[in-house]
Formats: structure tokens, sequence, C-alpha cells
């Protein structure tokens, strides 16, 4: 145990007097999550409101009467003109200079109003183009909206009073009608994205000093004074392992409590309103919960990286070979971003995605004691394979040679 002791606070003391490290480590990642965050949220923000101040074009073939009368009563936000060849209007959709066309049959409002039961219903024609913003907002704003609006109006001129067709009603009290768990919402928005970065931060703190720990020191030639020493190999491997394990896990921790803390201001500061969903409620049994876990996760992490440098022989080899199992990370964590229902139970057996899932589980208050636990002991026991991996290669002379 001395010997871990000692190999651990060397690394510690290594990473902590050298300011450049502490702040790559610990400030640089939250700055850029922060900042990445805002800038994002400025473009949303941005964006809608273009599309909110922008006047929509739209063209109208076959206008009937009743249509005209409809505008004056609620004019339409958009700047309309009257066609009669909808081929040319059609081109102008397709490369943005215009934003919809309605097209009306001719002679709309005679068939509205002669209209008799196995007659065909008249159809308004609506063309837009969904890969521009403007025109996909004007179709949703106006053939979604306003034209529903319209064939109310119709509707009420043919029949006198909508009530006679109302046969019954759902939910007109929707504040009584709503049931659900406060909790869950509370977390629900941060419950998606915090997986993904938790994993991710995780895994970048330790890979950003994890490689130069053993393929760095073994580039530099300090890793043969190390081996010749007193300690042992296996005292050299726990005590890197945990040095790497507990730097990775505080900068997660920052990075996570950095997040909780910053996305309500954010998003209430760009949107002028709290966000549903920003606000993380977690009780004394879920922060331990996430306190064990993501020590596990900081564990077995750590071995990854650890067992990838043992066979690098210089930094920047390290680095190219971690690369692929980062993007992996990353992958899996964007995964649990988009996952809906219920994992498959043998999901919870997959080392780093069943971790994934548990912190969403966590954080939105759906996680089991039964998969928490199948998923630590999971976990922990691929990071022990995996330091028993590094003995062995700890033991070999040509390995750790390079």
């Amino acid at each position: 145990m001395r010997g871990i002791g000692e190999i651990f606070k060397k690394e510690m003391v290594r990473v902590f007097k050298d300011g450049k490290m502490m702040v790559s480590i610990f400030i640089l990642p939250v700055a850029l999550m922060i900042g990445l965050m805002y800038l994002m949220g400025n473009v949303m923000t941005n964006m809608q409101e273009d599309i909110d101040k922008h006047q929509s074009v739209i063209y109208i073939e076959n206008e009937p009467k009743s249509f005209q009368n409809f505008r004056k009563a609620y004019p339409l936000n958009g700047d309309i003109h009257e066609i009669s060849d909808e081929k040319s209007v059609k081109t102008k959709i397709r490369t943005g200079e215009a934003d919809l066309l309605l097209v009306f049959p001719e002679k709309f409002d005679a068939m509205v109003s002669e209209y008799k039961a196995g007659d065909a219903l008249p159809e308004i024609r609506a063309f837009y183009n969904p890969s521009e913003e403007y025109s996909n907002a004007a179709y949703h704003e106006i053939a979604m909206g306003v034209l529903e609006n319209y064939r109310q109006m119709l509707l009420a001129n043919r029949v006198g009073d909508l009530e006679q067709l109302t046969v019954f009603t759902v939910n007109s009290d929707r504040d009584e009608a709503v049931i659900q768990d406060e909790e869950k919402v509370s977390g629900k928005a941060l419950g998606m994205m915090l997986p993904y970065f938790v994993t991710l931060m995780l895994f970048a703190g330790a890979m950003s000093i994890g490689t130069d720990m053993i393929a760095g020191e073994k580039e530099r030639g300090t890793m043969a004074s190390l081996l010749v020493s007193p300690v042992k190999r296996s005292s050299i491997i726990f005590g890197k392992v945990f040095a790497l394990m507990t730097i990775s896990g505080l900068a997660s921790i920052v990075s996570t409590v950095a997040m909780i803390v910053c996305m309500p201001i954010l998003s209430k500061a760009m949107l002028g309103e709290a966000v549903p969903g920003m606000e993380m409620k977690l009780d004394a049994g879920q922060i331990l919960m996430l306190g064990t876990l993501l020590v596990a996760v900081a564990f077995l992490y750590s071995t990854i990286i650890a067992l990838v440098s043992v066979f690098a022989k210089t930094v920047k080899e390290a680095n190219s070979l971690v690369m692929p199992v980062y993007i992996l990370v990353l992958a899996i964590g964007i995964m649990t971003m988009y996952i809906s229902g219920d994992p498959a139970p043998s999901a919870y057996y997959i080392p780093i995605y069943n971790s994934a899932i548990v912190l969403k589980g966590i954080f939105v208050h759906e996680v089991t004691g039964m998969q928490f636990g199948i998923t630590l002991v999971t976990t922990l026991a691929a990071g022990l394979i995996l330091t028993g991996v590094i003995g062995k290669a700890f033991e070999s002379e040509k390995v750790m040679a390079g």
C-alpha cells in the first residue's frame, strides 16, 4: 500500500503543480462547454426571432371572395400576391424567393355553398419548401393554422352554431388533467444532456493526462528508472490508475456541477423565462448513487487509457490509439440522449453503455436499485480485468522497453 501511495502522491503533485495542466483539465473544458451552449442557444434564439420578424411571401391562385373577406378580418403576416401561373411561383419557392403557394379550386365558394353529401370535397393545395426555414414556418402558420380558422368560419356559415357539431370535449380544464411526477419533470431536459457530458468529461479528463503518465514516461525514459526502483510493479499500476481516476473524477464533478448550475441561468437569460426540465432535484440516495457510479466509471476509463498507453511507445501514438475509444464513448453518450422507453435488461450488462443509461436514469429519477447494482458490478469488474491485463503488460520487458 505504501508503494501505491507514493506513486499516487507523485502523480497528483505533478498535475497540481502544473498551472497549465490545471487549466486544461478543470477550467478550459467547463469554459468551452458553457461557451458552446451559450453560443448554440443564442444562434437558435436569433434564428427564431428572425423567422418571427420575416414577412412571408405568399402567392394565391384562384382566391375566392370568402377568403379575401377572411383576410380583411384577420390580416395575414405576409406579402400576398395573386397569380394565375403557379409554375413560375413553384420555381421561386424552390430557390427561396417565395415562401408559400396556395391554390384554390376554381369556383371554390360555389363548391362550398352547394356541397351535398357524396360530392367531392374542395381541396386547397399548399406548396412550400421544407428545406427553407421561412417557407417551412409560413406553411405551418398559414396552411396548418390560418386555413383551419378559415375552415371553421365556413363551417359556421353553413350550420350556424358550431356547438351543434360538438358531441363532447376532452380536458377543457388542463390543470386538473395533468398528472406527473414533478421531480422527473424538473430534470428531464438536463437528464437527457448530462449523461453525454459527464461521460465525455470523464473520458476527456483521463485522456488528457493518462497518456502522459505511462507513454510519456516511456518516451522520456523515466519509466525504466521507475521499474527498477524498490516499488512493486503492481503498486505502480494501481498508483497511476488511482491518480488518473481521481483527477478525471474531479474534472467530471466540476463540469457536472457547472452545467447543473449554469444551464437554468443561461436558458433564462436567453429566453427571458425559466425552461421546464432545466432544474435538477436529487435526493441524498441519488447523489450517493451518482458519486459511486462516477468513481466506478472513472476507474474503468482510467484502466482503458492506461492499457492503451502501455502498448504505445510515445504520447502521440497513445493519443492516436485511444481516439477510437473516445469516439465510441462519444457515440454512446449521444445515443442516450435519444433513447425512449426502458432499455432491454441485457443493456445493463454492457460496460460503458450501461453506465450512460444509468446516469440518465439517476438524473430523471427512473433507475432501480437492481439496474444500478448490475451496472456498478460490471463496470468495476471490467476495470479490474483491464487492470490485470495492464499488470501482465508491465511484467513484459519487451512491452515496457517500448
